[in-house]
């Protein structure tokens, strides 16, 4: 609403057509600082706020209409929040419901993948105009293994082991193609960016022709001088993506880890053992953790045959906690090195991580002290770091276009400027959509059953211990997810 009486008070100024001539615009003063006018809150941010005051309910009733889900048709608009739907009923033990959402979202990753170009050049096209968050989510790398995982998770739970090793086997699948994946991606994406950039370039140096002799040399030279800024504006913010890294072919141990598990526990034959052996020795690797150690060596026991599968009685226990790092938006005047300072507003928005607080500190169970096998900070600050570079390029160039737009109005009609000044604040937003409800980190540990029927697990952020029955005769895995110390702990025990 607030956008759309600013647009109308800028409309009401193209009434008075008052000409004026060159120079500095007379309305720059009162735009001044105007973008954070049209900062608002998102339904995102409404989204955070009722899980952080543990208002699950309403997190869901609002993830439900904004994913615009089509109970008659089977089909839902928007995946992102179609994401944050299916977790809750994850998370409240919905399985069926749950995977519901998944296969929606399945589908409508797959239409993304295979969008056409006339679609994509429509999509590019209105972002060019606006801003980022007019084009469909596109969903991350760690979405889709994401998607697939907790699909597994729910079969595996609701005891249908048929689809559970359908999906693991997706997960893992996803997991191995991760990194050519996400390379051939980010390349196809630099080329699709840099042409745009380039005609965008061509395209304000064309319509910059008429405003001064030599400006078609500014205009583009612009681009490149500001993104050599932009580091200067990014260390401002301090924001250092130099210390960011994937893990080893942009997996996530958590699925990896679970992969084996479920293999290992439910295996049918040599080869699913060896399946388990390959996934842990890839944990291990990478996390040199005891519960990935202490798993991988049972497993490769198992795999030889000293030890029956029969014969162990073990549980696992998993750890979901804390919100993943979101997306926030930071708004900045420059750097946009202009042709001409007769423009009432210059500015643009980009996304920045912020990390989420950690409510829990850590687990005990019996004693026992939980271990990270997978930092989600980690891998969207991997992801990020690789989409920035695409993100800064696009939203200079877009700046630049607009700017050099809103100059050309404005040197003929200083009123129509100050309206095109409005507008061009009023679209000028960063893109922060994020799966906003992963964790920060998954965690576990391996204990002996020993005969025990329960198992006490403790926290810092618990206002009491949990006691969760297990069953001593078979293996367990306790999947325990909590997000913060408003919301009671979720807690599955699923006994293969």
């Amino acid at each position: 609403m607030k956008k759309v009486l600013l647009c109308m008070f800028g409309a009401m100024a193209l009434s008075g057509c008052a000409a004026t001539g060159n120079g500095q615009s007379p309305f720059s003063s009162l735009t001044t600082g105007i973008g954070e006018v049209f900062k608002s809150e998102s339904d995102s941010a409404k989204f955070s706020n009722h899980i952080s005051a543990g208002q699950v309910n309403e997190a869901l009733v609002l993830a439900l209409d904004e994913a615009d889900y089509d109970e008659e048709q089977g089909t839902i608009d928007d995946q992102l929040w179609a994401m944050q739907v299916a977790t809750i009923y994850r998370m409240q033990g919905d399985y069926d419901r749950s995977n519901q959402f998944f296969d929606l979202i399945e589908d409508v990753m797959y239409a993304e993948d295979t969008e056409n170009m006339v679609e994509s050049t429509g999509e590019t096209i209105t972002s060019s105009l606006t801003n980022d968050t007019y084009l469909d989510y596109e969903q991350a790398v760690y979405d889709s293994i994401m998607v697939n995982t907790y699909k597994a998770m729910n079969f595996t739970a609701a005891g249908d082991k048929v689809n559970a090793r359908v999906e693991w086997n997706r997960s893992d699948d996803r997991q191995r193609r991760a990194a050519d994946f996400f390379a051939a991606r980010i390349n196809e994406k630099k080329e699709a960016q840099e042409k745009a950039a380039e005609e965008e370039k061509a395209k304000a140096a064309e319509e910059n022709s008429s405003t001064s002799d030599g400006a078609n040399e500014q205009a583009e030279e612009s681009v490149d001088k500001s993104l050599s800024e932009a580091e200067k504006i990014l260390a401002k913010e301090g924001i250092d993506m130099s210390g960011w890294t994937a893990y080893d072919g942009y997996i996530n141990p958590f699925s990896t880890f679970m992969h084996g598990l479920f293999f290992m526990l439910t295996a049918q034959d040599t080869a699913d053992v060896g399946k388990a052996v390959d996934s842990f020795t890839r944990v291990s690797g990478i996390t040199n953790t005891a519960v990935a150690n202490e798993t991988l060596s049972l497993a490769q026991n198992i795999l030889s045959g000293d030890t029956q599968l029969k014969d162990v009685k073990n549980t696992w226990v998993i750890f979901e906690e804390g919100e993943m790092a979101k997306l926030d938006e930071f708004r900045i005047d420059l750097p946009v090195f202009l042709v001409s300072s007769n423009v009432n507003y210059v500015g643009m928005a980009l996304p920045k991580l912020v990390e989420q607080p950690d409510h829990f500190g850590g687990f005990l169970v019996n004693g026992v002290s939980s271990e990270v096998v997978a930092d989600m900070d980690k891998i969207i600050k991997a992801e990020f770091k690789e989409e920035f570079p695409m993100t800064l390029t696009r939203e200079i160039t877009r700046t630049i276009v607009k700017t050099v737009a809103q100059k050309q109005v404005n040197d003929n009609n200083a009123y129509l400027g100050f309206a095109a000044g409005i507008l061009q604040a009023a679209t000028t937003e960063a893109d922060t959509r994020t799966w906003s409800i992963l964790p920060k980190t998954f965690q576990g540990l391996m204990l002996e059953n020993g005969g025990q029927t329960s198992i006490q697990i403790d926290s810092a952020g618990f206002a009491q211990p949990l006691s969760v029955d297990i069953d001593p005769n078979k293996n367990n895995i306790v999947y325990v997810k909590a997000i913060n110390p408003m919301i009671a702990p979720s807690v599955e025990v699923i006994s293969l």
